[in-house]
């Protein structure tokens, strides 16, 4: 009998073992993706990575299995955890994730019964989390590396989990590589394209074997060296594929059509009984479990256990923990297809037999497509039906949807299949939309839920229509198509004297909505009804979001800030994470519009503890980091501003953050005399807005800032022209804040007062910072002293210096124009102060120049202290400094991030050139280095 022949050898492949041992010793790279098609050889050379590690290396593998795109949710996770879980003990497992009732316990019975069952409703990104606490909790004491195979076949969860984890790993010592297939996923090579840019990402793509590999491992497999002739013919033949060189070795005189073929040749002389066991194993698919195919089988025990044995041997199957994998899934694919259409379906009839007589948890997937590709319909539509609610509990809502449209598929072709699984088909259409809604899955679910819509009978179930209103508007919403008529369509299905779930929390987001089109009166009411509901039920998130739009509608009276309070009190009560930071969100954008900088700061890192605390940072960290930046500057607090800015440049946001943050840039590199960097920033912030409706903010924000530009370089006509095309425009009511301040801009060139006049009139005044815009027009327009006074108070009282300066340096000139020379010195005196704190020199240019024409004389301060020698830092920034004292204390990355307010991949960003600097291999050692020198003491 012939073996399949395996080249024991490692032939060629050395730079993509270097590269990954290279990955693997760097701790800015996360994630190692390696590309290739079937027989390429990506698994053997993973395999041989991990043989060099080192013996403390935990490696842990999971795979997907071959039908995991149609439904398997977390599958290799799971492996992944499980294998964990074998190398830890369940004791030391609950000691790297010390809660109660962990999400993990869903996965693992043995966790479930030490630390309590996983909560139902548990929200999916808790189950991320504590997966990524786990792999770090372990990679802080054990280098860890997890391999995760055949990710073509990935379930969409298993895809948004592998995508968390690669956002948020922050751990030095832990390695995430994968393999996949590009031609074979269309979802995963989307993924792939954006992670390209990441650079903590490394794509490694195996090429085929050259001629000369080829002959290597010929000789390795014949245990001699082959002769030139055989070399070039397999050559030719395998194309480099080192599968197929395998397969051609033994006879390369003999070569068939395909590898099928050529594979097939091996298994012809195969037993009865061992050929049975294979090609049930093909029709189960790879990997497979040792109890189903013993169910399956008719073979008795011991039959079984030889035929399992001989194909293990013969370099078919390798044995697992829990069952066997095909040694390559070629091998499987030409197993299956070599069967009759008959044979398969009887084959996949008796597994699923099996599988329906297990009726396991979790089992539901695997028994839908043994059932349909048997061809029983029925079971097929049951099992589907239960697969799609295991995926909902799961979180898995891509693969919720999935399962029900399989439900779908099968229903006109199913008798009695609405008494099958306990719904009709109009149910099994709002599943699919609500789940899409949950899931993100927009097409399908707008479609869907037009199905609905048009089958329904409003007028004869209200409430249901109401519904399926609702969740169109949401996935409206997540399009940027508008969801306002579906809501209104929905509250008018409600009764308004009947306070349900359903009606609050369309009245919230109709409240949502008005607020960013501008319509507040209407906004306010809609979410004054919103709270009454929620207050009514008592159900206090839906309640916090209420107060928060609320908040957002009343923003320019004071009793905004009460019904903030009032949403934070009932987000605390409602312990929900994700509902205080949509509290935090909107707070912080309404302190930043109204002035109050320094209260927004503090409840943009009450948000950004909130992030890091629920794992969230990567999704509402860069709004929040952008408000800050935004506070910072407005307080002239440029130093802190910019450090900020470059930390949040590092990393991955979206191109709206990275857009406005790189405005927050230009604003005060122009004012620092920087005028190419503020423009090289602005040209770079454009595209990145585009024409974006939901950019309209920012896009007035970027012409504001090129009309700064153009006015700095002494083009006040071209300033002119930027800001008032901005101004003509027809929407500004609803973007006011950023129009009063463009106002303000162009009201300083002097050169467009007719469009400047228009647009002053019909603006709303609804917080300090649009007032004192205002003031400062109209103090453009007059030039009287009384009217720059009024401007001053209101900058000074915002306590934003660079304003305050800009409005001091114009008074001064206001005052001497009418003879007031001691007003005007005291002003200017003002200014050079305020230029000096800020590090501006144009400003203390132009008051110099101004005070130089008028024949002033500003002294400079003769009782000046002298400048403290500052201690050495070892060349380290502040904010590295910060996080060595924290080093110091043993913090994680992570506790490093939350403690400092940023993402955990900054924190060990700072952590790496830390030990660069100081010369250090761990973080022990740079810890002691710091105390030796001193470097520990804040302020040093």
């Amino acid at each position: 009998m012939v073996s399949l022949p395996v080249c024991g050898a490692f032939v060629g492949r050395a730079a993509e073992v270097a590269a990954l041992q290279d990955a693997y010793r760097d701790p800015a790279v996360r994630t190692v993706l390696v590309a290739g098609e079937a027989g390429i050889g990506k698994s053997r050379l993973v395999a041989e990575f991990t043989t060099r590690v080192g013996a403390q290396t935990v490696v842990l593998r999971g795979r997907c299995p071959e039908f995991g795109a149609k439904g398997v949710p977390f599958a290799p996770f799971v492996a992944v955890m499980r294998a964990l879980l074998r190398d830890q003990g369940v004791d030391g497992l609950a000691a790297l994730l010390p809660v109660a009732q962990p999400a993990l316990a869903r996965w693992l019975p043995e966790l479930a019964a030490r630390s309590g069952a996983a909560e139902t409703g548990t929200d999916p990104i808790r189950l991320f989390g504590e997966i990524l606490t786990v792999l770090e909790q372990l990679a802080s004491v054990r280098p860890v590396v997890v391999i995760l195979e055949d990710l073509h076949w990935a379930d969409d969860a298993s895809l948004e989990l592998l995508a968390f984890l690669m956002a948020n790993l922050a751990q030095r010592d832990l390695l995430l590589v994968g393999t996949y297939r590009p031609a074979d996923s269309e979802p995963l090579r989307r993924l792939v394209a954006g992670w390209r840019r990441d650079p903590g990402v490394r794509l490694l793509t195996p090429a085929p074997l050259t001629k000369h590999e080829v002959g290597r491992q010929l000789a390795a497999l014949l245990g001699r060296e082959p002769e030139p002739g055989t070399i070039a013919r397999v050559f030719e033949r395998s194309k480099g594929i080192p599968l197929y060189v395998e397969a051609l070795g033994p006879a390369p005189e003999d070569t068939p059509a395909d590898l099928s073929e050529l594979l097939l040749g091996y298994l012809s002389d195969l037993p009865g009984h061992t050929g049975s066991v294979l090609r049930l194993a093909a029709v189960a698919g790879s990997p497979i479990r040792h109890t189903l195919l013993e169910g399956a089988t008719d073979l008795a025990e011991d039959a079984l256990a030889d035929a399992l044995h001989q194909l293990v041997y013969q370099q078919l199957l390798v044995a697992t923990d829990t069952g066997y994998e095909f040694r390559h899934t070629l091998i499987r694919d030409a197993v299956y297809h070599d069967l009759l259409p008959a044979r398969r379906k009887h084959l996949h009839a008796k597994l699923s037999q099996v599988l329906a007589s297990e009726r396991d948890a979790g089992r539901s997937s695997e028994l839908a497509y043994h059932a349909y590709a048997a061809g029983d319909l029925p079971l097929a539509l049951e099992a589907a039906w239960h697969a799609a609610a295991d995926a909902e509990n799961a979180g898995a809502h891509g693969d919720q949807v999935r399962h029900l449209d399989r439900v779908l598929e099968l229903w006109d072709r199913t008798p009695d299949a609405a008494s099958r699984v306990d719904a009709d088909r109009l149910g099994v259409l709002e599943a699919i939309v609500a789940a899409c809604h949950r899931g993100g899955v927009i097409e399908r679910g707008i479609a869907a839920a037009d199905e609905a819509l048009a089958a329904i009978d409003a007028t004869a179930e209200p409430e249901r229509a109401a519904r399926l209103h609702h969740y169109r508007a949401g996935l409206r919403n997540q399009s940027s198509s508008g969801g306002e008529d579906d809501l209104l369509a929905a509250l008018a299905l409600l009764p308004a004297d009947r306070p349900t779930v359903l009606r609050g929390e369309v009245l919230a987001e109709l409240a949502a909505a008005r607020v960013f089109s501008g319509d507040s009166a209407a906004a306010e009411s809609d979410a004054r009804a919103a709270v009454d509901v929620a207050e009514q039920l008592g159900n206090r998130a839906p309640a916090a979001r209420a107060y928060a739009y609320l908040g957002l509608a009343t923003a320019d009276r004071p009793e905004a800030m009460a019904h903030f309070e009032r949403a934070h009190a009932a987000a605390t009560a409602a312990r929900d994470p994700g509902t205080l930071l949509t509290v935090v969100l909107w707070e912080s954008a309404l302190l930043v519009a109204s002035g109050a900088n320094e209260a927004a700061i503090a409840a943009i890192q009450q948000g950004l503890r909130a992030a890091h605390a629920t794992y969230r940072f990567v999704e509402a960290g860069p709004i929040l980091l952008v408000k800050w930046a935004q506070a910072l500057t407005a307080l002239g607090r440029w130093n802190e501003a910019l450090d900020l800015i470059d930390e949040s440049l590092t990393e991955r946001l979206p191109p709206l953050s990275t857009a406005a943050l790189l405005l927050c840039h230009a604003e005060i590199m122009l004012a620092r005399g920087a005028a190419d960097a503020a423009a090289t920033s602005t040209k770079t912030a454009q595209p990145l807005l585009g024409d974006r409706r939901w950019a309209r903010k920012y896009q007035i924000q970027l012409h504001a800032v090129q009309s700064e530009i153009a006015h700095a370089a002494g083009h006040p006509q071209r300033a002119a022209e930027i800001g008032a095309a901005t101004l003509a425009a027809d929407d500004l009511a609803a973007h006011h804040h950023e129009a009063w301040a463009l106002a303000a801009t162009v009201a300083r060139t002097r050169c467009a007062t007719m469009v400047l006049d228009a647009v002053t009139e019909r603006l709303p005044v609804t917080t300090a910072v649009d007032a004192a815009h205002r003031n400062t027009c109209r103090a453009v327009r007059s030039g009287r002293p009384a009217d720059w006074t009024a401007a001053v108070s209101s900058w000074r009282a915002l306590r934003q210096p660079y304003e305050l300066a800009r409005s001091l340096l114009e008074s001064g000139e206001a005052e001497l124009a009418t003879g007031d020379r001691s007003a005007a010195r005291t002003a200017l005196r003002t200014v050079l102060e305020l230029a000096g704190e800020l590090q501006a020199p144009p400003l203390r240019e132009r008051a110099e120049q101004l005070a130089d024409r008028a024949g002033i004389l500003l002294d400079e301060p003769t009782d000046r202290a002298p400048v403290a020698q500052r201690p050495s830092t070892a060349g380290l920034t502040p904010r590295e400094l910060d996080a060595l004292r924290l080093v110091a204390t043993g913090a994680s990355n992570r506790q490093i991030a939350a403690e400092l307010f940023i993402s955990a991949n900054t924190a060990g960003v700072h952590v790496s050139r830390i030990l660069t600097k100081l010369g250090a291999a761990t973080r022990t050692e740079a810890a002691a280095i710091a105390r030796d020198r001193g470097l520990l003491v804040a302020g040093g």
